[in-house]
């Protein structure tokens, strides 16, 4: 039994890699795990981190001042009606000092793709990542520990608001998009 499945790893071991998985922890002195876990939960909080139009939105669609499970988060709002940034709120969990929202995660990246054969479901190029964001009190402020899994590993081209273009794999340009946007954002308002 163990020499199929050991065959069958090596096979999948040796295909191309379609997704990754992210894994990072941002840590701020003197800030507290309610304080920051309440900014990424609320509409004006979540806009205030990235400086970009955002909203949270109950299951019926409607503007809502915090996130609900079921609900949906709609960020890098540019144009009205085009966010670039689509996610399904699965999970809540919160507990003193420890705050856990899990969301199925989709951006415009990944309809981006420099090879049209990458994308795998018409109109939303790959099926949505999952993202595990946990915050936490530490001894000396809070923590923030983000996971998220399937993010698409394709060559993509993502224009930035400013005319520049970024080319990449897409899992690479997301995990640095997460320090840029949301990390820097909270080291922002937690100095204030």
């Amino acid at each position: 039994m163990l020499r199929p499945v050991m065959t069958a790893l090596a096979c999948v071991a040796a295909l191309p890699a379609l997704a990754a998985n992210l894994s990072q922890t941002a840590h701020y002195p003197g800030a507290g795990a309610d304080a920051l876990f309440n900014l990424y939960a609320s509409s004006a909080g979540h806009q205030q981190i990235t400086g970009l139009p955002a909203s949270y939105r109950n299951a019926n669609g409607e503007d809502v001042d915090q996130a609900v499970v079921g609900g949906d988060l709609m960020a890098f709002c540019f144009q009205p009606g085009q966010c670039g940034l689509n996610a399904r709120v699965l999970d809540i969990s919160n507990a003193p000092g420890q705050h856990t929202m899990t969301m199925s995660w989709w951006n415009f990246g990944w309809v981006s793709a420099v090879d049209p054969a990458d994308l795998a479901i018409e109109g939303r190029g790959s099926p949505d990542s999952i993202l595990v964001v946990t915050f936490s009190d530490t001894h000396t402020g809070a923590q923030i520990e983000l996971v998220q899994v399937n993010v698409p590993d394709y060559k993509v081209n993502i224009p930035n608001p400013d005319g520049s273009v970024e080319t990449g794999p897409l899992s690479q340009i997301v995990n640095t998009h997460w320090n840029t946007l949301y990390w820097d954002g909270f080291r922002r308002l937690v100095s204030q």
